[in-house]
């Protein structure tokens, strides 16, 4: 009798396991408790980061063209679990800006979303969250960017020389939470840099204390796990370097830059950009127990 049931227990054993690796070959899904989605499958942060100068009405009026086409991109890649942020930056004499202080999109906002940078000797630059971080918020995001390069709403900025501040507003947004702050666990943070100009601080100009400030973000950038993506018309010259590129994008894991003659394809470069980064991303951790 011992036998007999000793051999029983043995045949439902095997049966069991024959199942579970049937059911496995049929139905991975079956297997794969412990599977967990990373990168772009676990959800997006994307923050914009649009250079506001009068040289940069063109691209930007060409990413509202196509923000639908982007955001759903953003959308498709993060099933529906995205954040979008939006901020601009530019730059005016002390005391002399900005050219839409009085207009409604800029007045509507709240103070905290407007820092002016007035420690250089003869230039103030003025960084503005248009849009913070918030769950799904593709409708509000497209608004506020609508609100950009449009009289009265928000007329464009100035700036002044050749470099531009967008360093200091990712600065901001990496170390400061200017956009919210940035969310934890496997999911894509990206900072999309918009710019035709090279990086300048807080003095127009663009030299050895900028890359140092742009080597101190990218390592910031990599501590938060933020890759950093920069769309630019300028490679650099012999007045300036394309600091942005050598000292930024080169030092930051997983950052990527297109580097274009003019803003013609601006929409989509940014579309192929998150594409590729979430091609990269997007693998998933299985483990078993």
């Amino acid at each position: 009798m011992k036998k007999f049931y000793t051999k029983s227990i043995a045949i439902l054993i095997i049966g069991i396991i024959t199942f579970i690796a049937t059911s496995c070959d049929k139905n991975a899904a079956l297997c794969d408790y412990d599977e967990v989605p990373t990168g772009c499958a676990a959800g997006m942060d994307v923050a914009f980061l649009i250079d506001y100068t009068g040289s940069m009405g063109s691209a930007i009026d060409s990413i509202k063209s196509e923000v639908n086409t982007i955001v759903n991109t953003i959308l498709a890649e993060s099933g529906g679990d995205y954040r979008l942020a939006l901020g601009i930056f530019d730059e005016y004499p002390k005391r002399s800006g900005p050219s839409y202080i009085t207009s409604p999109a800029y007045t509507a906002l709240p103070a905290a979303q407007k820092k002016i940078i007035t420690t250089g000797s003869g230039t103030d630059q003025h960084l503005t969250m248009m849009q913070m971080f918030a769950p799904a918020n593709a409708a509000s995001f497209s608004t506020q960017l609508s609100f950009l390069n449009n009289n009265p709403n928000m007329p464009m900025g100035w700036g002044i020389g050749g470099p531009e501040p967008g360093d200091l507003l990712l600065h901001e947004i990496l170390n400061n939470s200017f956009a919210g702050a940035w969310r934890g666990g496997n999911i894509t943070k990206l900072a999309i840099i918009i710019t035709d100009a090279p990086a300048s601080g807080d003095d127009d100009n663009a030299n050895a204390t900028d890359d140092s400030f742009l080597q101190g973000l990218a390592t910031a950038a990599n501590s938060m796990g933020v890759q950093c993506v920069l769309l630019t018309t300028f490679s650099g010259n012999t007045l300036y370097p394309a600091n942005y590129q050598i000292q930024l994008i080169a030092n930051n894991t997983g950052g990527s830059s297109v580097v274009a003659p003019t803003f013609n394809n601006i929409s989509r470069d940014i579309i192929s950009q998150i594409q590729n980064i979430c091609n990269e991303n997007n693998s998933p951790t299985k483990s078993k127990d």
